[in-house]
């Protein structure tokens, strides 16, 4: 009879494992795959509010990304049953105006949003803000505290565009000027800074252990502006490895380790500010950040205990590069 009892549980485990095992929580909303995909969801503590983080990964300066955030950002509009949808970004602080835009008619609109999505001066968030249509009710809102700031001085600034979606910069100026003077530095020197780098790795490697062998990969990743979190705590970790270089290499690598610390820094910041603009808010509220600064924020959220889903867009063709760095040495 116990044998009997035995396998029965066996057949059950095998057919059902939900018997036996948790199974793994579900993200709150789904995403077609077209647009992108949810790569990482942590359910949280349960709160009052019900309030659920939702990180996008950006790809600056990539079109095909830009247009697939704004789609995700449309369908967590439609499915957040709010009056409107908060959405935070980097590399701005302080609520974000496209009413100018969203002013222009719709073939002359369509036609500058395109050349600006090209030269990189129009971000996903900022296409969704401008192409999302406000009801007409927050509308009434919108126009009466216009109305009361032509006769009153107002405690807050009153809203300065009609779109369901609100943009809101949550970054450090102070740190984004650092991080972008630093790349600027690393931008024009890294060829000189690399190609030194591969003499050496071609030097080095045939002798070097493991781990200097995984150090020269970080630094030369550290040099291309490409590492991500935990590949930069192993640079740091393992620094006293760096070769020593000609002037031009180490002023590069000096400029190129300012821009990871003024990122890290970053990414606390744009963390607090989040928080303290969210508040008690319920639903969902957005945050569009590069993966670098996604990922260390996402591990600040699970320590708090506050719910997140990230959400990585889908990409096509990778054609950023050249307008990414025409803005990055035009920007100060």
């Amino acid at each position: 009879m116990k044998t009997l009892l035995c396998r029965v549980f066996l057949l059950v485990s095998f057919l059902a494992p939900g018997f036996v095992r948790a199974e793994e929580p579900r993200p709150p909303f789904a995403i077609p795959p077209r647009y992108g995909d949810i790569t990482d969801y942590q359910p949280g503590k349960p709160s009052r509010e019900k309030q659920v983080v939702v990180l996008i990964q950006d790809l600056h300066a990539n079109v095909g990304v830009q247009k697939n955030i704004a789609a995700i950002l449309y369908r967590l509009q439609r499915i957040n049953k709010m009056p409107s949808l908060l959405v935070c970004v980097e590399g701005a602080s302080g609520e974000g105006d496209v009413s100018l835009l969203r002013s222009l008619p719709g073939a002359i609109r369509h036609g500058f949003e395109a050349l600006l999505l090209h030269k990189a001066y129009l971000t996903g968030a900022e296409l969704a803000a401008t192409e999302s249509g406000a009801d007409w009710a927050q509308q009434q809102v919108v126009l009466w505290y216009r109305f009361k700031a032509l006769f009153s001085k107002l405690a807050s600034l009153p809203p300065v565009s009609l779109s369901p979606i609100q943009l809101w910069g949550v970054d450090d100026p102070d740190l984004y000027r650092k991080n972008w003077r630093a790349a600027k530095f690393v931008d024009r020197n890294s060829y000189q800074s690399l190609n030194y780098m591969r003499q050496t790795k071609t030097y080095i490697d045939s002798g070097a252990s493991a781990p200097l062998h995984r150090h020269l990969e970080n630094l030369t990743r550290l040099l291309m502006l490409q590492l991500q979190p935990k590949q930069y705590r192993d640079y740091v970790a393992n620094r006293a490895m760096n070769p020593k270089g000609p002037p031009i290499y180490e002023q590069t690598l000096s400029a190129a380790e300012t821009y990871y610390e003024a990122a890290e820094q970053r990414s606390h910041a744009m963390a607090q500010n989040l928080l303290n603009k969210m508040g008690h808010r319920p639903g969902y509220t957005v945050l569009v950040t590069g993966g670098f600064h996604t990922q260390e924020i996402a591990e600040e959220l699970k320590q708090k205990g506050l719910p997140y889903v990230v959400v990585t867009p889908r990409v096509e063709v990778l054609d950023q590069d050249d307008a990414y760095r025409a803005r990055l040495r035009e920007e100060e």
